[in-house]
């Protein structure tokens, strides 16, 4: 037998040893007896049975488990059930952030015209007689889509009619500053069958407007609460995120109170980055931003996360294995612009290296076989215990800000002591070993695609 490559270790709280199974979700304590045994591979009798049911102790070799984890995600990246499409119907923004590394986009001026929606239309019809998908997945994306909204609304008008033509399941969502949303936008935001809109709020009103600096001067904080309360009254679901740095962090804690308590607003975390490479300049310079490292930051997530009460389950479902990172990761994910240029990964709009194909091409010359990223292939992140729940991360973060791996990297040891916290007393113990948490069934984790029953078997 041979010990799972991807198992992680950690010390709880009370100094206990913990286990992860990160290909599994199986999470167990050992008795220093038992840590003793599995830190020496010399574990036998009821012990090495209880980790082999349990995934930590297996008869494949590391190239085998690896080769598992490259087939599910093969499966995953080749799904045919969605088409999933990011529309940019406009590369124009209205906002002036001093951090913004889109900037350069706003060269590429206008809106999408008939030809292009044409064009689009046509290459959903393509795909429907290529890949026979039954849902299609739209997000609206820039600039801000906002700037453009008789655009989408045309071709979500034609979008959505050829959809119930052919029985597919239409979604959509949108990323925009909402600051030229009003009652009438809403509506019309609704009717495009648009269910979620994701906001950047940066801080409460003094500090976002400092960071999220509208174009005509308008107070941006105030005109995102007046779209917000009007996207809600029209059944749309709010998210937000805050670009983080030290110095708004301090506010955070208020902000998210006051934006869920008061409007029904989600909000989380993420990070400022310098992807545009002039922090430092004024405006992007201290006093009024403060950077923190990768490393920093995961570390403040953690600590913000823990203020806030949480369940076993919801740790649980944080931490289980997952088939891909992001969208990038499909074939069947596509991003077009105004121009007709095709992408495959949202940062990487507007930049004429990336791009894959333009829809007025020769059909004969697209491209369908990009992905953003595969970790399962690359040197570094195959060697990882952390692959199957990580998948890589986020590439274009990664190679735009050098970040160096998922935040798990650097935190996951707090987040299992906070797990084997909130689990509480599990008295059970085999062999010098407590199970705090079964595997995830083959079903939960979509194992059941595997071509192989028997391989399924011996995951489960």
């Amino acid at each position: 037998m041979n010990c799972s490559r991807y198992v992680v270790e950690a010390i709880g709280n009370d100094g206990e040893h913990l286990l992860y199974n990160t290909e599994n979700g199986a999470f167990v304590q050992l008795n220093e007896a038992a840590y003793a045994a599995w830190s020496n591979k010399d574990c036998a009798g009821e012990l090495a049975d209880a980790l082999a049911a349990r995934g930590y102790l297996t008869e494949r070799s590391p190239e085998e488990q690896l080769g598992i984890q490259q087939r599910l995600f093969a499966r995953a990246r080749a799904q045919t059930e969605s088409l999933e499409l990011s529309i940019v119907p406009t590369y124009a923004c209205n906002y002036r952030c001093p951090y913004c590394y889109e900037l350069g986009h706003n060269k590429i001026k206008g809106k999408m015209d008939e030809r292009t929606a044409d064009a689009i239309v046509s290459f959903v019809r393509f795909q429907l007689e290529r890949i026979g998908f039954n849902r299609m997945r739209v997000q609206w994306y820039g600039g801000d889509p906002s700037l453009a909204l008789d655009e989408v609304a045309e071709l979500s008008r034609r979008l959505i009619a050829w959809s119930e033509e052919h029985g597919i399941t239409y979604s959509a969502t949108m990323l925009t500053n909402a600051n030229v949303i009003g009652e009438k936008e809403a509506i019309i935001v609704a009717d495009c069958r648009i269910s979620s809109v994701y906001l950047t709020i940066d801080g409460p009103e003094e500090l976002h407007n400092k960071r999220r600096i509208a174009a005509n001067g308008s107070n941006s904080y105030e005109r995102t609460i007046e779209a917000a309360r009007h996207l809600r009254a029209n059944g749309i679901a709010l998210t937000a995120a805050m670009n983080t740095d030290k110095v708004n962090a301090l506010r955070y804690e208020e902000l998210r109170s006051k934006l869920l308590e008061e409007e029904g607003i989600s909000l989380s975390m993420v990070k400022l980055n310098d992807y545009g490479h002039f922090y430092g300049e004024a405006p992007f310079c201290a006093p009024d931003f403060d950077l923190y490292t990768h490393e920093e930051f995961f570390h403040a997530q953690f600590e913000e996360f823990t203020k806030y009460a949480h369940t076993a389950v919801e740790l649980r479902d944080m931490l289980r294995p997952i088939r891909r990172f992001c969208t990038g990761q499909l074939d069947n994910y596509y991003i077009i612009d105004l121009l007709g240029d095709v992408y495959k990964c949202d940062g990487r709009v507007g930049e004429t290296p990336y791009v894959l194909f333009n829809l007025f091409e020769d059909q004969a010359t697209w491209k369908f076989d990009k992905i953003t990223f595969d970790a399962t292939h690359d040197e570094k992140c195959s060697a990882c215990e952390l692959l199957p729940v990580c998948q890589g991360s986020c590439f274009w973060e990664r190679s735009c800000s050098d970040m160096p791996c998922h935040p798990f990297k650097t935190t996951i040891a707090d987040y299992l002591r906070l797990y084997r916290e909130l689990i509480g007393d599990a008295p059970e113990q085999i062999g010098g070993m407590t199970v705090l948490a079964e595997p995830f069934t083959p079903i939960e984790l979509g194992w059941t695609e595997l071509a192989d029953p028997d391989e399924i078997g011996k995951l489960a």
